[in-house]
């Protein structure tokens, strides 16, 4: 039997998807697994256990060159020649759903119109899946996919990753060279703008864990938030906090040499949160039922006053992520046992 996992991004909701995969890979023994998933994402799953083959569809590059369809065909054309007995669409937008059909699976399952972002990706499915409602969090939705109408089996956020012994050796290097060690992460940058704590609180946090804990922190950040780090530095300055900038699996590797990340509801946390690294999350317009750390240990903090748009790109009304900096410090407090 040979299944394709789509869900093409983003690295919170692959890191989500795992435990699908991993369940899959456990009812079917036999089976082979191969995910289609955009880039950069393939560098993480690439290091993922029962995982045949990753393809990539760079739908970006694809949009930028839209007089030219080869790429998509030539993609295409490889994946009929898996014959796939199964695609499953676990990201349910127009797109993944498409590529779902157009890989030529007999069977294409993914979540009925009720439970899709863009419903009209309802239209490519050949068994629209009927799951249960209620208010449990996506990883125990995106299993109820794997193994409908609900999942009965244990769910754990846990995702079984093999980092690379030189990337291990490469953040143990970068460590040193900052004569950091065990240190408390702080990740500032988030896809949406509803997302972001305020840099200037970062900074703020970060020289209170310093001062009153002793404890080093490191700003993680990846290649598009340079200038978030810079306007943080640039408040610390005489003494800015250090910074790391890191791929996908520097910062899985970065994760096992540290003690706690701070961060909001993105892609960093829910990595950390499935490697086992404690954490304190901020989540302004996220439900914690829904999508904040998988671990009751974990510490999640929110305004006072209950988001009234919660997971929208932007938001007139937007409070949500006015979270005090002794909140948050005493967060971690909490999450370390200090």
């Amino acid at each position: 039997m040979r299944i394709l996992i789509v869900r093409l991004g983003s690295l919170g909701d692959i890191v989500h998807t795992v435990p699908a995969q991993q369940y899959l890979a456990k009812r079917y023994p036999e089976s082979e697994i191969h995910w289609l998933v955009e880039p950069p994402y393939d560098q993480l799953l690439n290091h993922v256990p029962n995982i045949e083959k990753i393809w990539k569809a760079d739908t970006q590059r694809w949009r930028k060159h839209l007089t030219s369809l080869s790429a998509p065909r030539s993609l295409v054309r490889e994946l009929r020649a898996q014959r796939f007995d199964l695609a499953i669409d676990f990201q349910g937008l127009v797109k993944s759903a498409l590529l779902s059909r157009l890989s030529g699976a007999q069977r294409v399952a993914g979540y009925k119109r009720k439970w899709l972002r863009e419903p009209l990706a309802a239209w490519f499915y050949t068994e629209p899946t009927q799951i249960e409602g209620g208010q449990r969090h996506h990883i125990e939705y995106l299993l109820d996919l794997a193994d409908p109408p609900r999942f009965r089996g244990q769910v754990s956020a846990d995702m079984p990753l093999a980092i690379p012994a030189e990337v291990s050796r490469y953040i143990e290097e970068h460590l040193e060279r900052l004569h950091v060690k065990d240190p408390i992460l702080l990740n500032p940058g988030a896809g949406w703008d509803t997302k972001k704590w305020p840099a200037e609180r970062f900074a703020q946090l970060g020289q209170m864990v310093q001062e009153r804990l002793g404890i080093p922190v490191i700003i993680t950040y990846g290649p598009a938030e340079q200038d978030l780090v810079d306007l943080i530095q640039e408040r610390t300055f005489p003494d800015p906090l250090k910074a790391c900038p890191t791929d996908l699996l520097q910062l899985a590797a970065l994760c096992r040499k540290s003690r706690l990340m701070v961060a909001g509801d993105t892609g960093p946390l829910h990595l950390a949160v499935a490697l086992g690294l404690p954490t304190v999350a901020l989540l302004g317009p996220a439900l914690p039922w829904r999508t904040g750390p998988f671990s009751q240990s974990d510490v999640i903090i929110q305004h006072e006053r209950p988001c009234p748009n919660p997971y929208k790109r932007s938001c007139r009304e937007h409070f949500c992520m006015d979270i005090p900096v002794e909140q948050v410090f005493t967060g971690i407090t909490q999450r370390l046992g200090l």
